[in-house]
């Protein structure tokens, strides 16, 4: 017979409400069971001070000086003295319980917030470039604030729904010991009420996952009418955009409304029954008579608060229930990040002696090949250039040199080696990149070369003056702590590309990839950088997407791509006579700089 191994528990299942609340709360169970400890005692304080104050009045009510009480397991002989200083006490000791009920749900929630944060920046920067460039503009901003925000509020709510489920539980557990059948019957109207109220929640959880998407699309709307602003101006379509963004804006508003009102629903209804079971409480006060008052308006106040705690019970799940969407969403961002993270190597790559594909082929999609069949081999220190018509496929190899993405088929070498099979903190020091769109940060001159690496002073100075930026650099007021970068005015477009090329430079790279550095440069930035790339000719090897054919006069050979293949990879001299796109490109652009 065979015996097969016990199945160890799975734990909450993926995409359940327990399966949510394990995510937020999983690594801080001390932390809950201590809030859990702490709600029990605090109930029972509350419950303690409660009774205490209905016998009192009860017992003044009928002009004793005594407290006799004797229900079930609870009996009561004591001067009212004595109860009022019993019941100062518990208040006391309550009031201390509260700390650590209101400093640990803080506590929690601003920790959960953090670490999801942290987390969901941190899958983001490991994550594959393919994967990074589908998101939409503003997704991962919106994501990191109004989806997290929405998500530590499920936080809160759990830590609320902890500190009200046991204190509801405490209440009724001591109602129970005043009037069995009472707490009974508010346990069943509580669990009635969660009935009731299920298709309620159902539909706030569906409002709270439209929000979600809605506030998503309003960011990325928000975003992408920031990045074309002056076109918008310039063609005079900013009703237009203000329509869309009011449009998405009206749309969040709505699922907001939604949300919000089914929410109050579920609390204001709850609320409203446990009025009636008070009301029934006050009957049976005036059915029993004076001789059963101080016990039975004991359980009058400890149910009265007992539904209170339960209306919170409800209220906590509710709004549990309706941040589940936000948890869920940033829980999926996270683990399709994580799941795209690249897996490399750990050779060393002191140098690079050459670069190689073989056979290499990439599409975005089966059904729009990118790249057919690509082979070539570099040697160290060759200066190429890369030529062809819009949509060949150029910025495509530049994404593969850079390693941001794989090839499909095919092979990438580096010193003969698959490129992947190398410790990324060597790649990253001797390959660099030189974006065709310069993109700067806030931030000093320095800081934009330095880039978040540990570079000297020296080292930066060394950088700008190979970019030709020195000069520029050092006649401006503040030198190389100029602010610059995204809506600053200091500095031009030829001057961003050439600190951008200085940020490439600064850490010393054996290999150099520009994407048409010069082509929406003026002519005196173009010979600046110009000069740099050939003071940089026997240093390093260089990639050069070219739009303008100026940019190839210090290549040794030129790469032609046409429909994603490569036609020809020669000498410029070879070019001119065999190969009719390069030829017409020359002509072309020897026609252009005769007319200027």
């Amino acid at each position: 017979m065979r015996v097969g191994k016990r199945r160890k528990d799975a734990g909450p299942q993926r995409g359940s409400t327990r399966y949510r609340v394990n995510l937020l709360l999983g690594k801080r169970r001390r932390s809950v069971v201590v809030l859990a400890i702490c709600s029990i005692f605090s109930g029972f304080t509350e419950a303690g001070t409660l009774a205490l104050i209905a016998q009192v009045a009860a017992t003044l009510v009928s002009g004793h000086k005594v407290v006799h009480f004797d229900h079930g397991p609870i009996q009561i002989n004591a001067t009212m003295t004595t109860l009022i200083l019993v019941a100062f006490g518990l208040v006391l000791l309550r009031i201390l319980l509260q700390f650590p009920i209101s400093i640990l749900p803080a506590r929690i929630a601003s920790d959960v917030q953090a670490t999801m944060r942290t987390n969901l920046f941190d899958a983001f920067t490991r994550a594959s470039w393919s994967v990074q460039s589908q998101d939409r503009e503003g997704q991962l901003q919106e994501t990191a604030t109004s989806q997290v925000m929405s998500a530590t509020g499920g936080a809160l709510q759990a830590t609320s729904l902890i500190t009200s489920s046991f204190t509801f539980l405490v209440l009724l557990a001591s109602a129970v010991a005043l009037n069995p059948v009472a707490a009974v019957a508010v346990l069943a109207a509580t669990v009635a009420l969660f009935g009731l109220l299920r298709p309620l929640r159902a539909r706030g959880v569906r409002s709270s996952r439209g929000l979600s998407k809605a506030q998503v699309e309003y960011a990325g709307g928000i975003a992408e009418s920031i990045r074309v602003a002056e076109e918008s101006q310039v063609f005079g379509v900013t009703g237009a955009q203000r329509g869309r963004i009011a449009t998405l804006a009206g749309n969040a508003r709505e699922y907001y409304y939604r949300t919000q009102l089914l929410n109050r629903l579920v609390l204001n209804f709850y609320q409203s029954v446990i009025y009636l079971l008070v009301v029934g409480g006050i009957a049976g006060l005036v059915a029993a008579g004076r001789s059963h008052v101080g016990s039975l308006a004991a359980v009058v106040l400890v149910l009265l608060r007992a539904g209170t705690a339960g209306q919170l019970v409800q209220g906590a799940y509710q709004g549990l229930a309706q941040a589940l969407p936000f948890i869920e969403r940033t829980q999926e961002a996270v683990e399709r990040y994580e799941a795209s993270a690249p897996v490399y190597g750990e050779q060393p790559l002191p140098r690079v002696d050459d670069l190689k594909f073989e056979r290499v082929s990439f599409a975005y999609s089966a059904d729009r090949p990118v790249l057919t069949d690509l082979s070539f081999e570099v040697s160290g220190g060759e200066v190429i250039g890369i030529i062809g018509p819009s949509g060949a496929g150029k910025s495509t190899i530049v994404q593969l040199l850079l390693q941001l993405r794989k090839p499909d088929r095919g092979r990438y070498l580096v010193n003969r080696v698959p490129a992947d099979q190398f410790a990324r903190v060597d790649w990253y020091r001797q390959v660099a990149y030189v974006p065709q769109e310069p993109r700067l940060l806030h931030a000093s001159v320095a800081d934009n070369i330095r880039f978040f690496r540990d570079v000297d002073d020296d080292a930066v100075q060394r950088a700008a003056k190979l970019a030709r930026i020195h000069d520029d650099v050092i006649a401006w007021a503040d030198g190389y702590e100029t602010i610059v970068g995204p809506r600053a005015d200091a500095v031009s477009g030829g001057q961003q590309q050439r600190i951008c090329l200085a940020r490439a430079l600064v850490a010393r790279p054996e290999v150099l990839v520009l994407d048409e550095p010069t082509s929406a440069l003026d002519p005196q930035s173009e010979t600046l950088i110009g000069e740099s790339l050939t003071a940089l000719k026997s240093e390093l090897t260089l990639f050069i997407i070219a739009h303008r054919m100026s940019t190839l006069d210090i290549c040794d050979r030129v790469m032609v791509i046409v429909d994603g293949r490569l036609v020809a990879f020669d000498t410029k001299a070879l070019l001119q006579t065999q190969n009719t796109y390069y030829r017409h490109a020359s002509q072309l652009a020897a026609g252009s700089t005769t007319e200027r």
